[in-house]
């Protein structure tokens, strides 16, 4: 998760923030970014050979506003969700599902264990 702290550029949170993570935001239903979706260019890495220094981030983004989930509070009820962390595991499984299709031998070779 990017963060709920948009929509002001440069308010990423870290580690979503680094170069090497999927940061994920958030979008509307009308397909446009939340306006709760933090946003900016990665700032960690500063030194070379990092040749991605200044990326924009989000790097992908999924609906976060008003996602109807199982509710904590009643069972067998749903509450409204939103937000970035309501969107990753929907990334996250998405990445997982594509990572399974690369051959197991193959795996290190073609995913980054640290951005999954």
């Amino acid at each position: 998760a990017i963060g709920n702290d948009g929509p002001l550029y440069g308010s990423l949170n870290n580690p979503a923030d680094m170069v090497e993570v999927v940061g994920v935001g958030g979008l509307e239903p009308d397909g446009a970014i939340a306006s709760f979706s933090s946003r900016g260019m990665t700032t960690h890495e500063t030194e070379l050979p990092f040749p991605n220094y200044g990326r924009v981030k989000p790097d992908i983004v999924a609906y976060a506003r008003s996602l109807s989930a199982p509710s904590n509070r009643r069972q067998g009820t749903c509450s409204k969700l939103s937000g970035t962390s309501v969107a990753s595991p929907v990334v996250a499984a998405a990445i997982a599902l594509m990572a399974s299709a690369v051959p197991p031998e193959r795996r290190r070779d073609v995913v980054n264990p640290a951005s999954v």
